[in-house]
């Protein structure tokens, strides 16, 4: 007896199996073959990365010593291309490349379009600020103090990592359009910053004597016209030396 109901109770267990095989059975596949396809799609990707960035790695490579060697035509080439089809951090990089050998090439204009267009894209704070920085460097000529300070003013707070370079640069235009005070006060800053490169230094201190000695020369500069002779003056002092003489030489009368 103990045997028939064993049997009967593997019987409902097989059938409760079965029911609940018909009904979450299509679920479960469903789910564990999501799985195993979204893990062969994140392989796929990872290996489309690595060699995409494997390929960028090595046209770049090969365009900087293009650009070492002289060949500057095949070096703009190579990055142009991978400014176009390779990935993020490649394209930024390839495009900021690209403008140095357009300065190389004399071609300032063109140069600060390349940093322009990576400074845009870019997402790495490093490689913007710098385009950003390379590309107000090659349009010098072109900008005023305010734009400059403009562009870049923004870099200079924190800890930003071209503080000290933009700073500097503003400095320097602020020096060029003879805003000697505001010239003094970012290179004052520059020359006693604990953190400031050797060389930031260094600029700054041989920028601040020169700035002292314009604002030395200034004064004498108005000195000359200020002790200039006034003509009414001697008018009216020659009227009154004859007046005078006229008056004694009737008394004498």
């Amino acid at each position: 007896m103990v045997d028939i109901f064993e049997e009967v109770d593997e019987e409902l267990r097989r059938d409760k199996y079965q029911d609940l095989l018909r009904k979450w059975g299509p679920w479960a596949l469903g789910a564990a073959l999501a799985i195993i396809a979204g893990s062969v799609a994140w392989q796929g990707f990872d290996a489309w990365q690595t060699g995409s960035r494997e390929t960028a790695s090595d046209a770049f490579v090969a365009a900087m010593n293009n650009y070492e060697a002289g060949e500057l035509g095949l070096a703009a080439a190579g990055l142009e291309t991978l400014a176009g089809e390779g990935t993020p951090g490649y394209v930024s990089l390839a495009l900021i490349q690209r403008g140095n050998v357009a300065l190389d090439e004399g071609d300032t204009a063109a140069a600060a379009g390349f940093f322009e267009q990576a400074a845009a894209q870019a997402t790495d704070p490093l490689l913007k600020d710098m385009a950003e920085i390379r590309a107000v460097w090659a349009s010098w000529d072109e900008l005023s103090f305010s734009d400059i300070d403009l562009r870049l003013s923004r870099m200079v707070n924190g800890d930003a990592p071209y503080r000290h370079i933009a700073r500097e640069t503003i400095a320097a235009a602020a020096l060029r359009a003879d805003e000697l005070e505001r010239a003094r006060t970012q290179y004052q800053f520059l020359a006693f910053a604990s953190d400031a490169p050797s060389g930031v230094q260094r600029r700054a201190q041989e920028a601040l004597a020169l700035i002292g000695q314009r604002l030395a020369l200034a004064p004498e500069a108005v000195a000359p016209e200020a002790s200039l002779p006034d003509a009414s003056a001697d008018e009216t002092a020659a009227t009154e030396t004859e007046e005078t003489t006229e008056a004694g030489d009737a008394g004498n009368d």
